[in-house]
């Protein structure tokens, strides 16, 4: 200690006369408190709302429905959906111009995944639309 400075010396004879000053008593208590968070009342809100389950639900449906009608039973079996009866229509007869489409032969796979696509984007649409509150 004896090889304080002048202004060490200065500055601890100044420190001595004015003392230090203590915090009031409710200073801690005070910061504390505005450190901690306020509790607030917790509103239970599910994680998937009760339209998304009504999408869930649907989608799955329609999936068991296209695998019962369009897949077969068996090793030998007709899928159901041939199996149903055939309905007359009638014919209607109009003068269309003659366009030729292409005929696709797709499997049975391949218009499920179709279908379930379809399905998807009509959700994934919907969502959008109700999230952006268009609807």
């Amino acid at each position: 200690m004896k090889n304080l400075s002048k202004e060490d010396t200065y500055i601890k004879q100044f420190m001595s006369e004015l003392g230090t000053d203590e915090p009031s008593a409710g200073f801690h208590k005070s910061i504390l408190e505005r450190l901690s968070p306020k509790k607030s009342p917790s509103i239970y809100k599910p994680v998937i709302s009760s339209f998304a389950w009504k999408i869930i639900g649907g989608a799955i449906a329609t999936i068991v429905l296209s695998v019962l009608l369009f897949l077969p039973s068996g090793d030998n079996a007709l899928p159901l959906f041939d199996q149903l009866p055939q309905v007359f229509i009638p014919k209607i007869s109009l003068a269309l111009p003659k366009i030729s489409l292409p005929v696709l032969n797709l499997s049975s796979i391949v218009i499920q995944s179709l279908v379930v696509f379809t399905l998807l984007a009509c959700v994934t649409v919907i969502s959008s639309l109700k999230k952006w509150k268009i609807s």
